[in-house]
């Protein structure tokens, strides 16, 4: 793969002392860390804009439908699929979703 010019970046000091020590960990240097971290944001990204997508799809209400419905019937796969999928992108030890939810008051599920 070919690579353009470096970019510079300036980082606060406790983001930079962080990603150093996440780069140290995963025995990469520096600069290669951060791109791959931002390359694997943009598949993340992409991924949530499909999901988003798909959901909106499967809420449009389709015609004949009873205007009661909500179009959600049948959303337990997607959101399975969109839970399992954002679990695997954000690695074993993310658990800021799962604080979030315990902070506004919800218990949050776990395979353990």
């Amino acid at each position: 793969m070919r690579l353009a010019d470096a970019i510079p970046l300036r980082l606060t000091v406790e983001k930079r002392e962080l990603y150093e020590a996440q780069a140290m960990a995963a025995e990469l240097p520096l600069s290669t860390y951060l791109r791959n971290r931002l390359e694997r944001e943009d598949a993340v990204m992409d991924e949530l804009q499909m999901l988003r997508r798909a959901v909106e799809r499967m809420t449009d209400l389709a015609p004949g439908e009873p205007q009661g419905s909500n179009g959600l019937q049948g959303m337990d796969g997607v959101l399975l699929e969109m839970l399992l999928t954002l679990r695997q992108l954000g690695g074993a030890k993310n658990d800021l979703a799962q604080k979030e939810i315990a902070r506004q008051g919800y218990e949050a599920w776990s395979a353990k």
